[in-house]
């Protein structure tokens, strides 16, 4: 059995929807014994450090540390601090305020400017180094591993004007170049030095993966693209034998009202209008299979795999607080946080001790607006912002309702997180998670789309009613059990099977 690959661009310290269902994903294939790794297109020094943040150390790289030859997470140490006094006999002046250095020659020329990620000076983030003018002409970009990574040029305002990055004994292995066209800095050119014996001459970053997908690709691999607006077209023009599946993370259309005339979303416009170069479609529920069914003809097979799988917990429900809501979602417009608070705020005179617990990140202008409401309205004592936090299981121990307020949700994983900690969910009536994991009145309710006034009423008929609690309760678990990880793991084991192209080569 080849390698799956899970492509994205970019794996940050927090994480999105995308990147959660990729490191659900990678940690069932490993379970069933299938290898798997995560595949990251854009340049990021601090990849290895987030994969140690969420389980996936030595189970994931770039396409940067690919031609840099540095896929692994082995981590050099150097004492820079030591270094720069003793051998360079440079005078250092310690910033107060941030871990950061101001390096001075042996002459007392200022000459460059350090910091580091923490205040003990041991990781090394970068270094600018200044002209006589005390212009920044220069930066050195180290990777969290501890190795120098990039050196960044720079001119005039400065713009950057060529990008060099070395593997991890200083060697150059990939040049950009760049121009200054209409005021905007553009890319005109990468070169690939030395790799296979000879240089290798790319226009543009999609030249550039594509190449990457084409040279990495061995017979039996299977690359699953989930980050289909950024790296969609780099996707579909990889060479006929490479296997490609196009995950779906969210809706397709931009109007969930006419999702069969509305515009395509950007980030699913490749696969759609390209459905002949990718192999497989993989959705996460049957009503958008049908609703891509009924819009196009000559379609890849589909395969129906929810993004998450719920694990074995064990909840008490007498440590519930029956008036604590809790919500899990970036603060973006589509999410519609706003209208959880609006919600609770009509709840405080009756029931003076209820409390939301907002869980997410997101747009900074955006939190604001809900903090603004929050302390205008004198909601400080009932609506709380926590932050991203990596596992929410002593939150959901505790809570004892979720909402969800978005105009559209390609899965919810919040959702089925919720249900599976014994947290009813009362939702918008949206495509496409909720519809088909909260079934109304049973394990929580499907109001209508962005009616905050029917949103309350059913909240304030749970929260008034603790029999209607317990059964809710009871039946989020009962229901959530559809998503347990074999049944998960089922439907993966059939996709891979029929990739595989017969049933005997069955992976087991």
């Amino acid at each position: 059995m080849g390698m799956n690959y899970f492509v994205g661009a970019y794996l940050n310290a927090q994480l999105t929807g995308i990147e959660k269902a990729q490191v659900n994903r990678v940690k069932l294939f490993t379970d069933a014994g299938w290898p798997a790794r995560c595949l990251y297109t854009k340049y990021n020094p601090k990849i290895h450090e987030n994969a140690t943040k969420f389980g996936l150390q030595g189970r994931c790289f770039t396409l940067y540390d690919y031609f840099q030859e540095a896929t692994d997470d082995e981590v050099v140490a150097k004492d820079w601090v030591a270094y720069w006094q003793t051998v360079c006999q440079f005078k250092l002046d310690f910033v107060d305020i941030a871990p950061d250095i101001r390096i001075h020659d042996d002459q007392g020329r200022y000459v460059a400017y350090a910091h580091f990620a923490t205040p003990t000076y041991e990781q090394l983030v970068y270094v600018n180094y200044f002209d006589s003018d005390h212009q920044k002409v220069k930066r050195d970009i180290y990777d969290s591993r501890g190795f120098l990574s990039q050196t960044k040029f720079l001119k005039e305002h400065q713009r950057v004007q060529a990008e060099i990055f070395f593997n991890r004994r200083g060697q150059v292995k990939i040049e950009k170049t760049y121009q200054v066209v209409n005021e905007q800095t553009v890319l005109k050119r990468i070169v690939l030095k030395d790799f296979q014996q000879r240089d290798w001459f790319f226009n543009a970053e999609e030249e550039f993966q594509t190449f990457f997908f084409n040279t990495l690709y061995e017979k039996g691999d299977l690359y699953f693209c989930d980050k289909n607006g950024y790296i969609g077209q780099a996707m579909a023009n990889t060479a006929d034998e490479v296997k490609v599946c196009a995950v779906f993370h969210s809706t397709h259309a931009r109007q969930q009202t006419d999702v069969l005339g509305s515009p395509l979303k950007s980030s699913y416009r490749v696969p759609l209008s390209q459905p002949e170069k990718f192999d497989r479609f993989v959705v996460s529920t049957a009503l958008q299979k049908q609703d891509l069914m009924a819009r196009f003809d000559q379609l890849p097979p589909i395969d129906v795999i929810p993004v998450g799988y719920i694990q074995p917990t064990t909840v008490n429900l007498q440590q519930k607080q029956p008036h604590r809501i809790i919500g899990v979602a970036r603060f973006s417009p589509e999410k519609q946080v706003l209208h959880q608070i609006q919600v609770v705020e009509r709840l405080v005179a009756e029931f003076p001790d209820v409390e939301l617990h907002l869980f997410g990140f997101g747009s900074r202008p955006e939190e604001q607006k809900l903090r603004d409401y929050v302390r205008t309205h004198g909601l400080e004592h009932h609506v709380f912002f926590r932050g991203f936090v990596t596992d929410l299981s002593a939150e959901y121990a505790q809570a004892s309702l979720q909402m969800v307020t978005s105009n559209e949700e390609g899965f919810s994983l919040a959702t089925l997180e919720a249900l599976s900690f014994a947290v009813p969910v009362i939702s918008y009536d949206i495509r496409y998670g909720p519809t088909e994991l909260i079934e109304d009145g049973v394990n929580g309710n499907l109001v209508a789309r962005d009616s905050v006034d029917s949103l309350y009423q059913k909240v304030r008929s749970y929260l008034q009613d603790p029999h209607l609690q317990k059964m809710y309760m009871e039946n989020s678990l009962r229901l959530a059990k559809r998503y347990t990880e074999a049944a998960t793991k089922d439907k993966w084991q059939a996709l891979l099977s029929a990739m595989a192209g017969s049933r005997e080569s069955k992976i087991g």
